[in-house]
């Protein structure tokens, strides 16, 4: 991946308090649902100034992604990953992430129902 392209997106998702492997997981969601789309480039794109970047992405969004990425053309998820990266960084794709207060669950232990941080699903919208 373009290392330029990765340290916006790094300060773009940091900004969100997210990771990049969050907002990719959104972006690759959003891309799969057909909501997202990307360029699909004519030639190679990997050039110089490139590294491995690790970033943990959701499953089921990846493996979606990935069927319509083929259908596609698209090379490869990693090139789809820095083409989604780069809309993002060109500000043509957003992520957003939406806040919602839920029911407590039974037996939950008093310090989480009086509104301590649960991990919870985040919904996106793009």
């Amino acid at each position: 991946m373009d290392d330029a392209t990765w340290d916006r997106a790094d300060d773009i998702a940091a900004g969100e308090a997210l990771t990049v492997g969050h907002l990719l997981t959104v972006l690759l969601d959003r891309y799969a649902s057909g909501v997202v789309d990307v360029p699909v480039p004519e030639a190679d794109v990997r050039a110089g100034g490139r590294s491995g970047h690790l970033a943990a992405i959701g499953d089921a969004a990846w493996a979606r992604a990935d069927e319509r990425r083929e259908r596609e053309g698209i090379q490869s998820m990693s090139v789809l990953c820095e083409l989604l990266l780069r809309e993002t960084v060109a500000e043509r794709v957003s992520a957003g992430l939406h806040a919602a207060p839920r029911e407590p669950r039974r037996n939950e232990p008093p310090e989480e129902a009086a509104g301590a941080v649960t991990p919870s699903v985040l919904h996106s919208a793009a």
